[in-house]
């Protein structure tokens, strides 16, 4: 059974299409995939999203499996009615709208003695100092402004995030947006530095992964190079995947996914990963031995591709009643986009 015309919002004039969670008409699909867990699209640009332009293409990627596409305007119903949307596509459309930021964060180094001081006290002693600083942490976190990058740097921690909660003298960088760059955290708001360069600071103990969560599209994190900001990631004590024949780049998952009740994530290799997992680069170190290490521009985009969202599982759609030949169908049929 596919989704209709009835499974879109009631609107009289011509909507625009950014941003929206869309419906396709099933004859645009190839018959394997006519199915309404391939309907939904997510438009996120092109001149097609605006009802007034001359242009038709609309840009964007498939909900269930995160595919990219390019699509017209006319192999649309129209706006999906979020009442009427499985748990599945609810849960992925509020990760999708709710809005982010790129931030990376910075602490003095430990025993310095200007920690936890305020602006006033710190610029008495000398000032802002990048040198005296080292990053713990760089991603993207759900948040409009820098009050609730405080917020969720207090209560709850990014993952990957190591290092003291923030707090008065750290520095939070805005990496992009309208309030784009560095900012020192005072007693009261914060303070934004014309001439902190992260470049002069210690971060050299970092590495650059791609944290894969459920029903959210990977995004790249800067963590420690260590195992408390790796175990922060997966929840625990960690088991290791290998999926590439080369073996340059590993996925980190739960070592006890299947017994702590984590939901189905992502398949890695011939494995379907519980739980939030990451990917790492995998080189041999100065002593001889594998060790992981950062990702390159060229794997992030790699892998971005390769796992661009979570499975779909037959308990996700939420159909009250399903005949077991129907269930069978359905699984068999989701197995073709994972």
């Amino acid at each position: 059974m596919c989704l209709t015309k009835e499974h879109c919002e009631n609107h009289k004039e011509p909507q625009d299409y950014k941003g929206k969670l869309l419906i396709i008409k099933p004859q645009v699909l190839e018959p394997p995939f006519r199915q309404k867990e391939t309907q939904y699209f997510f438009a996120q640009n092109g001149f097609g999203c605006d009802p007034n332009s001359l242009g038709t293409a609309v840009f964007g990627h498939f909900l269930a499996n995160g595919q990219k596409a390019r699509l017209e305007r006319s192999d649309f119903f129209g706006i999906a009615d979020k009442s009427q949307l499985p748990v599945w596509a609810a849960n992925r459309l509020e990760l999708l709208e709710k809005p982010s930021m790129k931030i990376r964060v910075f602490q003095l180094r430990e025993a310095s003695p200007l920690t936890f001081m305020n602006f006033e006290e710190t610029s008495k002693r000398g000032g802002v100092k990048d040198k005296d600083y080292r990053q713990i942490y760089g991603g993207t976190v759900f948040g409009e402004n820098l009050e609730d990058v405080f917020r969720i740097c207090n209560t709850e921690l990014p993952y990957g995030y190591h290092g003291h909660s923030l707090s008065v003298s750290d520095v939070v960088e805005i990496c992009d947006g309208k309030d784009k760059g560095l900012y020192f955290v005072d007693s009261v708001g914060f303070k934004k530095l014309d001439d902190f360069n992260i470049t002069q600071t210690d971060h050299e103990n970092m590495m650059k992964v791609l944290i894969l969560e459920k029903d959210r599209l990977p995004y790249e994190a800067e963590i420690k190079h260590n195992i408390y900001a790796m175990q922060h990631i997966v929840g625990g004590s960690f088991d290791i995947i290998y999926f590439e024949p080369k073996e340059d780049a590993i996925c980190f998952c739960n070592d006890e996914f299947l017994l702590n009740g984590s939901q189905p994530n992502r398949v890695i290799g011939d494995t379907l990963v519980h739980g939030t997992c990451f990917i790492a680069g995998n080189k041999m170190n100065e002593y001889g031995e594998y060790d992981s290490c950062s990702l390159t521009d060229e794997q992030i985009r790699k892998y971005t591709e390769m796992f661009p969202q979570s499975v779909v599982m037959t308990a996700d759609l939420a159909v009250p009643t399903l005949e077991e030949e129907t269930i069978q169908e359905t699984e068999e049929f989701l197995q073709t986009f994972q």
